[in-house]
Order: C-alpha cells, then sequence, then structure tokens
C-alpha cells in the first residue's frame, strides 16, 4: 500500500494529471517490458531447447573424457575372505568379480586372499587413438549441433517479436481511428487483434523460456537498412558459416574413421600386466605369488562378422558424403529463396517512406510490409549463418 501512495504521490508531481492514472496502470499491467535484446538474452540462457543442447555438449565432454582414460593403465585391487570345504581345489569365477579367485582342497574355516594387479594396453593396432579422435569429433559435432539449436531459437526470437511488434503496432492503428468513428466493425476487429496478441504473447513467453502467467510487453520499432549484399556472397557465406555444412564434415569424417577401426580389428594386441597375490588361512599358512606378463593376442576368425561390420560402416560413409550433398543443395536453395524475399520486401519498405498514408487500411498495409521486410532479414541471416 505504500508503495503505490509514493508511486501516485510522484506522478502527481510529475506527471500531468491525465497521465497519473495510465503510469500506474502500466505499473500493474507488467512486470516487465523486454526489448529485442533482453528477449534474445533469457532465450539463450532459459529456453528448454538451448539448455537440452548444453546438457548434450557436457555429456559429449565426458564421453571424449572417458576415452582418454584407454591411454592410462587400469589398476585393481581385490580382497576375498572364504570358508569351505573341497575334495579338490575349486575356482569361484563370477562376471560380478574382477579376479578369478583359487580355493584349494581341504577344509578351512577361513580363506583369504589379496590381489593387487595392473595392465597396460601397449599396442592394439591404433584404436585407442581412434577411439579418442572420434571421441573429440562426437564433442565439436555435437557442440555445432546446439550452436544450430541456438541459432534457430534467436532466429524465432527474432521473427516473433517483430511479429508482436506489429499487432501491437495495428492496435494503436485502430484505437487511433475509433476515436473519430466509434464503428463497431472497427471495434471488434481491435478486439480480435487484442485477443490475438495476448495468445501471442503466450507463444513467446514459451519460446524464451519465462513463466507463462508472467506479465510483459514488447518495446521496439522496426528499422529498415538497405544491406550491400549481392547472392553470390550470401552464398559463400552460408558455406563457410553454416553449422549444418560442418556437422556434415564431422560425420563424413567419423564415419571414415569407424572404417578404419574395424580394419584396425585385424591387428594383434599386445598388453603388459602384473599382480601380486597373499594368500592365509585358519592355519597360520601364508602364501606369497607375483607374475609379469607380456600377452599377445591375434585374431583370426570370428565367422565373417568384422567384414560385415566393414561393410556396415563403407555403407555410412558413402550416405554421409551423399548427406553432405543434399545439405549443401539445400543451404544453396534456402540463401535463393531467402535473398529474393529481402529483396521484395526492402523495395516494398523503399516505396512506403514517402508515401503520405491517408487510411486504415494502408496505416494496416504498411506495419504488415515492414513486419515482413525485418522477417526476411532475419531469414536471410538464417539462411547465411550470420546473425
Amino acid at each position: 500500500m505504500k508503495k503505490i501512495l509514493s508511486l501516485l504521490l510522484v506522478a502527481f508531481l510529475v506527471c500531468p494529471a491525465g497521465d497519473v492514472f495510465s503510469a500506474v496502470a502500466v505499473e500493474q499491467k507488467y512486470e516487465r517490458i523486454l526489448t529485442l535484446d533482453e528477449c534474445i538474452r533469457l532465450a539463450t540462457n532459459i529456453n528448454y531447447d538451448v539448455l537440452i543442447n548444453k546438457e548434450s555438449v557436457l555429456l559429449a565432454e565426458q564421453r571424449m573424457k572417458e576415452a582418454k582414460s584407454l591411454y592410462f593403465p587400469t589398476l585393481d585391487f581385490n580382497f576375498n575372505i572364504s570358508r569351505f570345504s573341497n575334495d579338490v581345489a575349486t575356482t569361484i569365477n563370477s562376471h560380478s568379480l574382477p579376479a578369478i579367485i583359487v580355493l584349494p582342497d581341504g577344509n578351512r574355516e577361513y580363506f583369504y586372499s589379496t590381489k593387487l594387479s595392473l595392465w597396460q594396453n601397449i599396442y592394439n593396432g591404433g584404436r585407442t587413438k581412434a577411439t579418442n579422435k572420434l571421441a573429440k569429433l562426437n564433442y565439436e559435432k555435437t557442440q555445432n549441433n546446439s550452436e544450430i539449436k541456438k541459432n534457430e531459437v534467436i532466429g524465432n526470437v527474432r521473427i516473433n517479436f517483430y511479429k508482436n511488434l506489429a499487432t501491437k503496432e495495428k492496435i494503436k492503428v485502430y484505437k487511433k481511428y475509433l476515436k473519430k468513428n466509434k464503428s463497431s466493425v472497427l471495434k471488434n476487429k481491435l478486439e480480435i487483434l487484442q485477443h490475438q496478441y495476448e495468445m501471442d504473447l503466450l507463444d513467446f513467453l514459451a519460446l524464451i523460456g519465462l513463466e507463462l502467467d508472467a506479465k510483459i510487453d514488447i518495446d521496439g520499432k522496426f528499422e529498415a537498412e538497405k544491406l550491400d549484399l549481392n547472392l553470390q556472397q550470401c552464398i559463400l557465406w552460408a558455406y563457410q558459416f553454416r553449422p549444418e555444412i560442418k556437422t556434415t564434415q564431422y560425420q563424413e569424417t567419423m564415419d571414415n574413421i569407424s572404417v578404419n577401426l574395424i580394419y584396425m580389428e585385424k591387428f594383434p594386441t599386445l598388453m603388459l600386466g602384473a599382480a601380486y597375490d597373499y594368500l592365509g588361512d585358519d592355519t597360520d599358512q601364508k602364501e606369497k605369488d607375483w607374475y609379469v606378463s607380456l600377452n599377445l593376442n591375434f585374431p583370426i576368425f570370428e565367422g565373417g562378422a568384422m567384414f560385415s561390420r566393414l561393410k556396415q560402416n563403407k555403407i555410412k560413409a558413402r550416405k554421409s558424403a551423399i548427406e553432405r550433398s543434399q545439405i549443401e543443395e539445400k543451404i544453396k536453395l534456402e540463401v535463393r529463396k531467402a535473398y529474393s524475399e529481402y529483396e521484395f520486401w526492402y523495395g516494398k519498405v523503399s516505396k512506403i517512406k514517402n508515401v503520405k498514408v491517408s487510411s486504415l487500411e494502408q496505416e494496416l498495409l504498411n506495419i504488415d510490409i515492414k513486419y515482413n521486410y525485418m522477417k526476411s532479414l532475419i531469414e536471410l541471416g538464417l539462411a547465411v549463418g550470420k546473425q
């Protein structure tokens, strides 16, 4: 209550009497009035699609770190205590256990074993290096995809901002003409437009990531500027800056590495291992064992599965090359259409600059032209890959 009284007092001191209550109404009706830059900042921080893609980047980063662990040795420590009665020596072997445990023959109240083992991969045909390169490329590809989604969200924010701004301008025009002509037709059109504005603001709130019950309004203006562009320059920029081009390049490289990984399965694997065992039981018998082992494994035959996997990855590599060409042609088409739209609507904007407005229809048309120009400019930026 004190806040409202203070606001009224300030309003009476600095505003004409007629403006006081409108200032209070604006204060109560809207929690915040957003500019385009503020809307973009909010969307890039709290839009769900942007946040989901940021998490995907973090996941790909962790997978890259996981792949780096293949360069390091594996170190295991195992302790086991058992009670048994065996006629012959028995082994405890399970997928859940990191090591095979050997129990001797006889009876034991307790038998314990402690084992420390280490294995280091020395050579595996380059598979560790290729796996790390794949993980790094996947991380860069995921980053690139996140950038694609971010650009898409920013473009949608810009377009919807100017769409709502155009509707807001139309509402002002209708109100101006209603003061001159109390037509029921104009009143109905105004009410429909106001309802549309409210519905569009809900979609806009969802787009930028704010709560749907937030009371907001937008503030901005249409700025029609002629850009010094030509079609060929836009196409070259698109090939240089569009993240989709980089995504297909990443995928093509990853598929080629996958083919090489299959070839590497034919190479031998060389590993160096060492272990130390300490065994004991209730008879105070102690045993200490150790070993150092160099293990060489040659893959010879696995039923033809490797050749099938090789063909699968070669097919994926060819598919990626075709998809890259398809994306390039699609981008070229998008740039041509966006540039044509931009040229058309800039021509329309140029014609209405010095034309005197004399009717409601003309004012509404001018607003539509300005909005379509701004939309075409944003879509050209998206097609080229530069905001």
